[in-house]
């Protein structure tokens, strides 16, 4: 049943991993310049996505999407903001359950990152083209996540201590999910992750090094991860504003077209304009590209546009 108003915190305890660059200087402001600026990063060896936990075929239909334990024995979660403790530092991330939400059925969960300097409010917001709220009201199961210090990467910080701060970020996503498919019932095919600029970069880090992540929707963002540690291919919807054109955000867009098979040709699709679906990418991993008229924003027509991509996937 969906639990309004609670005060519910979830806490999970995790041995404190010997991992450098977890101590961040105090988060600027969401006004803040994301410097996503297309330089990469090296990560350790991805050592594999951690055990998700049972699924439970969906006693709605033989032929339905897989639920996860939560849709057996969850006990849910509060709507607003949780906590987690997760390598000793205390996280939040913020739930928002879709209107009728309830065990009879499997929902999709939709992961949204703020961008780098931002906070949850970035994708919390119920006014504007941007209210993700409203265009997920009805269908999915939206987990707004909160950076360290609200810095995905820290461009203030010394290059090497990058690659820590990426595994740090994947394991809270790995509590986080853990804890929702707990407690809640989520398709577990149906597992997505969205974001702006250091928030889309990031959602490219979950999509390489995790196997989970059926589909990314992200905006102008560039690659944080090696590419030769990435274990996942998922479908990807990438916007790309015509004032931010960079090699390093280019180069994001042609790793994962290419890495899911697609040549460099394309297709109009929907909206059109702006956007294109590289033609040849192998069955399931479409790959759909939007060139907007604007520098660095989410475009207005971003979060509609995100779920209708992601809604392809949804059974």
């Amino acid at each position: 049943m969906r639990r309004d108003g609670l005060s519910l915190t979830v806490v999970l305890f995790m041995a404190p991993l010997a991992l450098s660059g977890c101590d961040e200087p105090a988060a600027s402001s969401d006004a803040a310049i994301d410097m996503d600026s297309g330089s990469r990063d090296g990560a350790p060896p991805d050592t594999g996505a951690p055990d998700t936990g049972p699924r439970i075929e969906d006693a709605a239909s033989d032929a339905g999407p897989i639920g996860s334990v939560g849709c057996v024995s969850g006990a849910g979660l509060p709507e607003g903001e949780n906590t987690l403790t997760v390598q000793s530092m205390s996280r939040r991330f913020v739930l928002r359950l879709p209107a009728g939400y309830s065990t009879d059925r499997a929902w999709p969960v939709v992961l949204a990152l703020h961008g780098n300097g931002g906070s949850p409010d970035y994708w919390d917001g119920t006014s504007g083209a941007r209210n993700l709220r409203a265009v997920l009201e009805d269908h999915a199961i939206l987990v707004i996540a909160h950076a360290i210090d609200g810095q995905w990467r820290d461009y203030g910080m010394d290059a090497s201590t990058w690659p820590a701060r990426v595994e740090s970020e994947l394991a809270y996503f790995d509590d986080v999910l853990s804890a929702v498919r707990a407690e809640l019932c989520v398709d577990e095919d149906a597992i997505f992750a969205m974001g702006f600029s250091g928030g889309g970069s990031f959602s490219g880090v979950l999509g390489c090094r995790r196997t989970d992540i059926r589909a990314i929707a992200v905006g102008g963002s560039v690659i944080y991860f090696d590419e030769a540690d990435c274990v996942g291919t998922p479908a990807a919807w990438i916007t790309i504003g015509e004032g931010e054109l960079s090699s390093g955000r280019t180069a994001y867009r042609d790793f994962f077209r290419d890495r899911a098979g697609c040549a460099a040709s394309s297709t109009p699709t929907e909206p059109d304009p702006p956007c294109v679906t590289y033609d040849g990418c192998r069955a399931g991993t479409p790959v759909h590209y939007c060139e907007h008229p604007d520098g660095h924003v989410w475009p207005d027509f971003g979060s509609q546009a995100a779920w209708d991509f992601f809604g392809q996937f949804v059974d």
